[in-house]
């Protein structure tokens, strides 16, 4: 007799002795209720395979999700982790640094284990239970971040950690809006209650820096080249000057726009390269030659023949202010000074005091939107003819420290060539930083994790923003590494920790 045959004759009066095995009435009441039994057991396997909190399978779980459009793609990270985590459980011995980077479990609390607490606790990892339980928390989490609204920072923080299986505790803000981390933990618990996962760092870095370049070209003295560049700030830019025959002698770099400019004095030899780094060191083929350069700020003279009207720089009044009639067209330019040099106050002297002991010299801006730069060297030229025109000339010549200059425009040869390489923020860009240990999942090329989270997170991003997936790296690097306000800065942690490279290792390439 059933259960519920047993409820029912309970509910009759005792006299009638209704659940003595000799009655006939308890097999009438048995066969009465049998098919309420089973229409019972599937009410209720139908309600929870409509509930995402009590779906039994996976099956059942996707067909929930795809109600929110979301397919058998959004279990693929979950389930490059288990598989990992089963070929490295039944490989012989496992690999404990692996199983420590699947289960965020340090390999040290992991090597303590016996074999058989060591396999309980893989068993749990790798049980089907365990896998629709993560499931259901990557669905639920996708549909939190949509909830909490698209293209923030927290709502893609929140729907990777859900996408990876991890439970997110808080988000902080870094106070100079780039820096968004988030404080997660590994929603997975093992068997044995010392197997607490360690909590973790999932970081996200709006516009990312990133390096951009235009190529060393020909330039000859004189000539202007125009730059048109975006972004979001102006920057400090690395100015490369390549030797050209033996025509590169003292090449001087200026800013049309802001009257300034960069000097070194020497000469660039064929093919090596003269660099004016945003950092304000200046080398010439890898040599430090800061102390033979120099800057100057203040008014440049215009090229008559090619006026830009506003740019150019034009005399004051005596009271100081600019009139209004001097430009050939459009709105007058900025007021000129006369020119100023640093670090050597005397460098436009015949002899100057060269070389200084300053670190560094410069550097010039970047600006965004267009600007104009033209690279010039030392050209001798002879002195003015009676009766003509003055025409403002520094220095004559100098005997093997100038070049001639042409008779004529055919003649004219390219002087070096000029290039620009800088870092910005990059816009319209966003990039999501993994703990290294997920990279144990993954493989070089990322098709087992990076990729696939990328195109999830494609639902989660602003029209026009590209997401790019990198894993962070503990391993401190020049550059690009951060030191930590103290032992739990999390961005610290996240972007480049103090970890030493170890001996031998192969160094990434600048």
């Amino acid at each position: 007799m059933s259960t519920r045959a047993a409820t029912v004759l309970d509910r009759f009066p005792l006299h009638l002795a209704a659940t003595d095995p000799g009655k006939r009435f308890g097999a009438v009441v048995t066969g009465l209720v049998a098919d309420l039994d089973v229409l019972t057991q599937q009410v209720q396997t139908v309600r929870a395979s409509r509930r995402v909190s009590e779906a039994p399978t996976i099956r059942d779980l996707l067909a929930l999700a795809s109600l929110h459009r979301l397919g058998g793609e959004a279990l693929v990270p979950l389930d490059s982790r288990a598989l990992k985590l089963r070929t490295t459980a039944a490989a012989g011995p496992p690999d404990l640094e692996v199983l420590a980077g699947l289960l965020g479990v340090p390999a040290t609390v992991l090597a303590e284990l016996s074999e058989d607490d060591l396999a309980t606790a893989l068993a749990v990892a790798s049980h089907y239970r365990t896998r629709v339980a993560l499931g259901r928390t990557a669905v639920l989490g996708s549909i939190a971040a949509h909830r909490i609204g698209n293209t923030t920072p927290a709502a893609l923080l929140l729907a990777t950690a859900a996408y990876l299986g991890l439970e997110v505790k808080a988000v902080r803000h870094v106070a100079d809006g780039w820096w968004h981390l988030a404080q997660v933990v590994e929603h997975l618990r093992l068997a044995p209650p010392d197997l607490s996962p360690l909590p973790d760092v999932l970081a996200l870095e709006e516009n990312p820096v990133r390096r951009a370049d235009i190529e060393p070209t020909p330039k000859s003295h004189g000539q202007r080249t125009r730059i048109l560049r975006g972004g979001l700030e102006d920057v400090d830019v690395t100015i490369r000057v390549l030797g050209l025959g033996n025509r590169t002698v003292r090449p001087m770099i200026v800013h049309l726009g802001t009257g300034r400019g960069l000097v070194y004095e020497g000469d660039v030899p064929d093919g090596v390269e003269l660099a004016f780094s945003s950092s304000g060191r200046v080398t010439l083929d890898e040599t430090d030659v800061t102390g033979s350069s120099w800057t100057f700020t203040g008014g440049v003279f215009a090229d008559d023949g090619n006026a830009l009207p506003g740019e150019d720089f034009v005399y004051t009044a005596d009271d100081g202010s600019v009139p209004t009639g001097t430009a050939s067209a459009g709105s007058p330019g900025p007021a000129a000074k006369f020119a100023v040099a640093a670090p050597v106050a005397e460098a436009f002297d015949e002899s100057p005091p060269l070389p200084h002991g300053a670190a560094a010299v410069g550097p010039l801006q970047l600006p965004r939107g267009e600007s104009r730069w033209t690279a010039l060297v030392r050209v001798a030229r002879s002195g003015g003819a009676v009766g003509a025109a003055a025409v403002p000339r520094t220095v004559a010549g100098r005997f093997d420290a100038s070049v001639f200059a042409a008779a004529t425009t055919a003649e004219v040869q390219p002087s070096m060539l000029l290039g620009f390489a800088w870092e910005e923020r990059e816009p319209f860009a966003v990039r999501v930083l993994l703990p290294q240990r997920f990279a144990a999942a993954d493989d070089e090329t990322g098709t087992l994790l990076r990729q696939p989270l990328t195109r999830l997170l494609d639902r989660h991003r602003a029209a026009g923003v590209d997401v790019r997936i990198e894993y962070a790296d503990p391993r401190w690097s020049l550059g690009e590494g951060v030191v930590r306000a103290g032992a739990d800065d999390a961005l610290g942690v996240v972007l480049a920790g103090t970890q030493l490279w170890p001996d031998g290792t192969e160094q990434p390439e600048p």
